[in-house]
């Protein structure tokens, strides 16, 4: 509980965050899960710390943004806390716009201690993970830089023993993926692709290939595989061994293509035995001119196709 003598200094407060473009809503619930923001003195510890995130690149829209989603920021010093953890990350990777897009994805990383920062990256220096790899792993997963220094070395020895080679992408990759889950969410997801045929070497071998094989929950990897061994026939050992269309989402990807594959099937313009991962992988514009345009049908089956994809939030694998 916070207690005020008067009301001037919480007025003032509330003051600069409304002047500065802050909604009635984000001050509610900026004041609710930080009541103490309301003893900040407004001119000495909130203002410069705005013009601060400013001078760097911030918009107006991105302060807000990282303080309502993180308001403890306002109670970290600016000269000992901020600005030292906003040099490191910019001297790291060299560029403020990057450091920008890692602070609004995990406004928590301005509370890392600096020398915590250093360790990591040098334990990742030390494995031979090269500076253009660091610097993906900690714009894709900011958090990183603020592990435990011991669960991350275990972690990195735990990608390294998979078979990950550091140099690789896929080392970092499989780092995010890993860290993204707890123990017994993993076994689980093994589990799922144990029911449906797979050993674990050649689970394992699809992830040292493509990490995202493993990134999907439980429930999304067993749908996916119903759709492809169940539904289109496919072989559960042709996925491992070519596990990229685990990233694709099925209701926007996966399950519209199935069924213009099906389609084609149907139509006899298709083997049934027919096994190609680009009809998955391959993007949008390229896909149609490949698989449907050069079909004396095809402006029945982009017709088709196109009705699954606006009904894409709804379809799932029962539309078979």
């Amino acid at each position: 509980m916070v207690h005020f003598e008067t009301p001037d200094k919480p007025d003032s407060v509330l003051a600069v965050f409304k002047n500065y473009g802050f909604s009635k809503s984000q001050i509610l619930n900026l004041v609710r899960r930080r009541p103490a923001v309301l003893l900040s003195k407004p001119n000495t510890t909130l203002l410069p710390k705005f013009e601060f995130f400013q001078s760097k690149g911030f918009s107006s829209h991105d302060v807000i943004k990282v303080i309502s989603s993180y308001p403890w920021v306002l109670m970290y010093s600016l000269e000992n806390q901020i600005v030292p953890a906003f040099d490191f990350l910019e001297n790291l990777l060299q560029s403020d716009g990057v450091v920008i897009i890692v602070i609004m994805r995990s406004p928590r990383i301005l509370n890392s201690n600096v020398e915590n920062m250093a360790r990591i990256v040098d334990v990742l220096q030390d494995n031979g993970v090269p500076q253009k790899n660091i610097a993906l792993l900690i714009r894709c997963q900011p958090s990183i830089m603020i592990s435990n220094l011991e669960n991350f070395k275990k972690l990195i020895e735990e990608v390294t023993l998979m078979g990950f080679h550091p140099s690789k992408s896929q080392f970092v990759s499989a780092i995010t993926v890993l860290r993204s889950m707890s123990g017994s969410t993993w076994e689980k997801k093994l589990t799922v692709y144990r029911r449906w045929g797979l050993s674990e070497e050649e689970i394992l071998t699809a992830f040292v290939k493509f990490p995202m094989f493993m990134r999907k929950s439980a429930e999304k990897i067993a749908a996916s595989m119903d759709l492809f061994v169940n539904k289109l026939g496919w072989e559960s050992s042709y996925l491992a061994k070519n596990p990229t269309c685990s990233s694709y989402s099925l209701e926007k990807r996966l399950i519209p293509r199935a069924l213009v594959l099906q389609f084609l099937v149907s139509k006899g313009l298709v083997e049934k035995s027919f096994r190609s991962l680009a009809f998955f992988n391959t993007p949008e514009d390229k896909f149609r001119r490949i698989f449907i345009d050069h079909h004396a049908e095809s402006t029945q089956i982009l017709k088709f196709y196109r009705e699954k994809l606006n009904h894409s939030s709804v379809v799932n694998s029962s539309t078979f």
